[in-house]
């Protein structure tokens, strides 16, 4: 038993021992990232609504041209009826206009065209606002029409020639068939009569 003291001595010792050595340092936290200064915090973007386009007269005149093309005759006839109303109430620049792409129709006729030319010519001699859009629009339509009237008028009188050219072609034919039977006749005339 003497024993069993000093073995427990011995132990206790050692903790004590073991206790008073230097024991690792615990460990320390991961050094810190050093600090950026930073400004003030954005704010977040805004979301802008889309700006609202606006439509102008030209290109309102551009889609009503489109929606005429594709009118039925019977309604195109009414259409045509309501605008020339409408232009009768209130004289505006634009009813003026629409009255104009319907007479440039295609497959309207040429009288259509030219009073369409001078309703243009008219509107284009009167003061207006030199700011006007719709200005531009007509400025572009009389070319248009100016330059379609002058290449009619070429074609009509390309076909005259062609005409003209075909009845002298006839009257040509018409001298040389009669002598070649001219003389025909003259060769039956000279030939000697048959003896029985």
């Amino acid at each position: 038993m003497a024993n069993a003291p000093r073995g427990l001595a011995t132990v206790l010792g050692a903790v004590l021992a073991l206790s008073g050595c230097i024991q690792p340092a615990p460990k320390s936290p991961p050094p810190a990232a050093p600090k950026v200064e930073q400004g003030p915090p954005t704010p977040p973007p805004t979301v802008l609504a889309p700006p609202v386009q606006r439509v102008s007269d030209s290109e309102r005149l551009l889609s009503y041209y489109e929606y005429v093309l594709a009118l039925p005759p019977d309604q195109l006839t009414r259409e045509q009826e309501r605008t020339q109303r409408f232009f009768g109430q209130h004289r505006s620049d634009f009813a003026l206009l629409q009255l104009v792409l319907l007479r440039c129709l295609p497959g309207s006729s040429a009288k259509d065209r030219t009073r369409a030319q001078e309703m243009l010519s008219s509107y284009l001699k009167e003061p207006r606002d030199p700011n006007s859009e719709l200005r531009p629009f007509a400025l572009m339509l009389n070319n248009l029409l100016t330059e379609q009237a002058r290449q009619e008028s070429e074609l009509q009188a390309q076909i005259q020639k062609v005409k003209d050219e075909a009845r002298r072609n006839d009257q040509l034919q018409e001298k040389l068939d009669a002598l070649v039977e001219t003389e025909r006749k003259m060769l039956e005339r000279s030939k000697p009569a048959r003896k029985p």
